[in-house]
């Protein structure tokens, strides 16, 4: 009995130092493309010892509480997969970090695009192809018109500007990029405010 709770004794010791060891850390940081230094939005981070984590917003900006040792994941599209190791000696609370994520080339294969000669042959073209359908909407080609469908019901050139200048709009005026690291008057702005305070 008395080597029983002498074990014990010790194994809560040794855990005791373990978890101690194991100190909560707040990692914050941003997370940038390499090749434009603009930062990511909406990037997945997360630990890899339990899968859970965050999104970076729309500025890149991400936070997230880990532990000495842990490894962080940060996955986007199109953008290959970055790990940060948090070091095991890190006595801090708080950890500010920068991490690259550098692009991926895909290679799909080519694709030809080729208009039909008109609305009409297009329309029979849709309504002869053999779609399953699924449990909430059956196709039925027996259907007057496939515009109930596809949206085709009006092909016009206006149709076409106005689609245009949506597209134009969303994402030329409505995109949200965060700044840019290497604009000069922003680092002028930067250091004059830092000479005021100082």
């Amino acid at each position: 009995m008395k080597n029983l709770t002498l074990l014990v004794t010790c194994l809560c010791v040794w855990l005791s130092a373990a978890s101690q060891s194991k100190h909560i850390i707040q990692v914050s940081g941003v997370v940038v493309a390499t090749d434009s230094l603009i930062p990511v939005p909406y990037a997945t981070v997360f630990r890899s010892h339990d899968n859970r984590g965050t999104f970076s917003d729309h500025t890149g900006y991400f936070t997230l509480p880990v532990l000495a040792g842990d490894t962080l994941n940060f996955i986007f599209l199109g953008l290959k997969r970055s790990f940060y190791v948090i070091p095991d000696d890190t006595t801090s609370k708080h950890i500010s970090i920068v991490q690259w994520m550098e692009s991926e080339q895909m290679m799909l294969p080519t694709v030809n695009v080729l208009p039909y000669p008109s609305p009409g042959r297009l329309r029979a073209e849709v309504m002869a192809l053999d779609f399953p359908g699924d449990t909430y909407f059956r196709f039925d080609r027996t259907a007057a018109s496939v515009s109930n469908y596809d949206g085709l019901r009006d092909l016009s050139a206006d149709a076409y500007s106005e689609a245009s200048a949506t597209m134009i709009a969303r994402y030329s005026g409505g995109f949200r990029s965060g700044g840019n690291l290497l604009d000069a008057a922003a680092w002028s702005r930067f250091v004059t405010a830092l000479k005021r305070k100082g």
